[in-house]
């Protein structure tokens, strides 16, 4: 039998086009650059070499315990501070001899009082360390423009840098945009760096034990506030230049707070629970607060440099030569010598890309390891299908064929149990007493924590009778979860019914606090449904706290707020309303938009349980809900109409009373065929 022609140089390299072709599909898909960035994210948390970390810099972090401190009294502060607060932290940092104080907090909405934001913006002012954060369009303290406009001395512009942050990269923030950024204003020289990725140095724990300053906000917040009421007492106007002046007849601050952030740039940022400045970045799987970034951004720019991205069609290019190069390992009809080069070339491409990472590029490595794997499997079935061809020409050298033996399983490691946490929809609870500012006057101190400790028993027994999870307490709120850590499948239900406990509870409660000490609470809640980040917060050495995060949870928080506009108790969210329909006795109120959303959602107020309500409450329930029908339906005659019967049996009910006047307008002049009840609320 004659030998076989050799096979032509074109048909032994006919497999690279199509090879080449899945390694263009598998470059520029998404998988491919989920991958490169997984590695990425890999490379980051376990660098070749440590990024250096400038020996002047600190973090000043407004923590649980600063929450736990303000939040006792005589404090009895809530989240978000007032604004003067924020300026005596700021002040006592400068004071302290800080370089500069880069603050990663935004003050984007009106505070209560003005002049507490006159305070904060003057004080930042007048003090030439602090950089305030400010979003792309918006003033770094908002004010009204006519406000501002009327008293310009007291809104002056400090030295600002841009806070915002876009995760571009598979939702994950890797990359940063120096110009006119916190980093940026943090500089003593304006730096000429456009941005790029971040060589990240670690989160929080890892920076501690690298012996960055990572520390308390309340001590020195504390310590500011004395300084503040001094200045402002001195300077009653609040203009930068008299604050100024009194500031400089104010001492230095000194002993171990101050040497911890004496001659340091400080960054200040939030990493408490329900303050929701969390973000996705690449740096372990803990939950790491969003200061870190620019403070990364920072370091980068003083010491570590920022990493540059090799351009895709480049490692494009050189994909195609490893995949070549596996061909030429090629030897006949052997697999041994092309698995070997596969192999070491896709490890030579990882380590490689490895090692570029913490020299400072960025080289995406997928690509490079699939090209040598589809090179390996592009040979493999040629040589499959040549060895077909032989045992046909062949048969009794050949048995038929048999599929190669599984030659590894994956098995999860149970002990690689890491931070992190997981998507679910949940409904959170938020609640407040309302009338504790009068409780705290009337109620001696040292019987005050007994009073508050107390109520908060009653109601956290309540919730927790229902399924509840009692994520945190802040001051007199609590704040509570149903659906995690255990599965309800009825959490709407369940929080509902523990709604209306809690609002039982402290009925029982209330005529004791009347009768004792003269003071009238009652409790407000929000209750909302939606997806929220459920899992432990913290870090490997130490787990915080398991806790939710997510939009859903800070609605559920403007919910509870809202109840003071509508003259409520408990309202619902949307999708809680809908999930408990016929089951509770609820009442729609309106579509409301909260302050940063663009969608309105229809509120509903908790009433009660059906069966339960006394008649003329429940007469009232079901005329309102008829002339709210009604109005939905453009019937302006039969909603005013229902609304009066409504307004006469309960007189003091705001709704009631607005529907039945906006209905006796629509009647008169009508409003557009797309109009919608909705109400916009400003505040937080």
């Amino acid at each position: 039998m004659p030998p076989a022609p050799r096979p032509s140089t074109l048909h032994r390299w006919r497999w690279l086009l199509p090879v080449a072709l899945l390694i263009a599909l598998f470059h520029f898909s998404p998988a491919g650059a989920t991958l490169d960035w997984a590695f990425h994210d890999f490379a980051a948390r376990h660098p070749a070499r440590p990024t250096p970390i400038p020996a002047d810099s600190a973090l000043v972090l407004i923590d649980d315990a600063t929450m736990a401190t303000l939040g006792r009294e005589p404090y009895a502060r809530r989240w978000p501070f007032p604004r003067t607060d924020f300026a005596a932290l700021f002040l006592a940092l400068h004071q302290a001899g800080a370089t500069r104080v880069v603050v990663d907090l935004t003050f984007l909405e009106n505070s209560e009082a003005a002049e507490q934001d006159m305070i904060l913006a003057a004080t930042a002012a007048a003090c030439p360390s602090i950089v305030l954060a400010r979003m792309a369009s918006q003033p770094p303290v908002f004010w009204d423009e006519a406000f501002t406009q009327e008293h310009a001395a007291f809104f002056p512009t400090p030295r600002t840098g841009i806070a915002e942050l876009d995760a571009k990269h598979s939702g994950v923030l890797r990359a940063y945009q120096v110009s006119g950024s916190l980093a940026a204003a943090a500089c003593a020289k304006p730096p000429e760096f456009a941005g790029g990725l971040l060589r990240w140095a670690g989160g929080l724990e890892q920076l501690r034990a690298r012996g960055v300053p990572v520390l308390s906000a309340a001590p020195y917040l504390l310590r500011g506030l004395p300084i503040l009421t001094r200045l402002v007492e001195q300077s009653p106007d609040y203009t930068p230049e008299q604050i100024a002046a009194a500031l400089a007849q104010e001492p230095a601050l000194d002993g171990e707070l101050a040497d911890k952030v004496r001659g340091r740039v400080v960054f200040v940022g939030a990493n408490a629970s329900g303050t929701f400045d969390a973000k996705p970045l690449p740096i372990g799987d803990a939950v790491e607060p969003g200061v870190i970034t620019h403070w990364t951004a920072w370091a980068n720019l003083q010491s570590g440099g920022f990493v540059t991205t090799v351009p895709r069609h480049l490692a494009f290019a050189v994909a195609l030569v490893i995949a070549a190069l596996v061909g030429l390992a090629r030897w006949r009809q052997g697999l041994v010598a092309p698995t070997l080069a596969a192999l070491a070339l896709a490890l030579i491409s990882m380590a490689g890309a490895y090692l570029a990472l913490s020299a400072g590029w960025f080289f995406p490595p997928s690509s490079l390891a699939a090209a040598a794997l589809f090179a390996l499997l592009a040979i493999t079935a040629e040589n499959f299908l040549a060895e077909q061809q032989r045992k046909r020409e062949v048969q009794a050298m050949f048995g038929s064929y048999v599929a190669p033996e599984v030659v590894e399983l994956l098995v999860n490691d149970p002990h690689a149990i890491q931070l992190g946490g997981e998507r679910r929809e949940l409904t959170s609870l938020f609640s407040d007493l309302a009338g504790f500012t009068d409780l705290s006057e009337k109620i001696p101190p040292e019987h005050l924590v007994g009073v508050i400790n107390l109520y908060l028993q009653e109601v956290s027994d309540s919730l927790l009778a229902t399924g509840a999870y009692i994520d945190k307490y802040i001051g007199d709120a609590v704040m509570a979860v149903y659906g995690a850590p255990l599965v309800l499948p009825d959490h709407a239900e369940a929080a509902c019914r523990g709604a209306l406990a809690a609002q039982e509870a402290l009925g029982r409660l209330a005529p004791r606090l009347l009768r004792d000490y003269g003071c009238s609470v009652h409790m407000r809640i929000g209750v909302n449904t939606g997806d929220m980040i459920v899992g432990n917060v913290g870090s490997d050495r130490k787990k915080n706290y398991y806790t939710v995060l997510g939009d859903a949870v800070n609605l559920s928080s403007r919910l509870e707020g809202a109840n003071k506009e509508f003259g409520t108790a408990i309202l619902l969210g949307e999708t809680t309303a809908r999930r408990v329909q016929g089951r509770f006795v609820t009442r729609p109120l309106t579509r409301l938009r909260v302050k940063g959303k663009t969608e309105a959602i229809e509120v509903h107020e908790l009433v009660g349980l059906p069966g339960q309500l006394p008649a003329q409450l429940a007469e009232f329930v079901s005329t309102y809900n008829a002339g709210y029908a009604a109005l939905l339906a453009r019937d302006w005659s039969a909603a005013a109409t229902a609304f009066e019967h409504a307004t006469a049996l309960a007189p003091s009910d705001r709704m009631a009373k607005a529907w039945q006047e906006s209905a006796h307008e629509y009647r008169l002049q009508p409003p557009p065929l797309n109009w919608q009840p909705l109400l916009k609320l400003d505040s937080k």
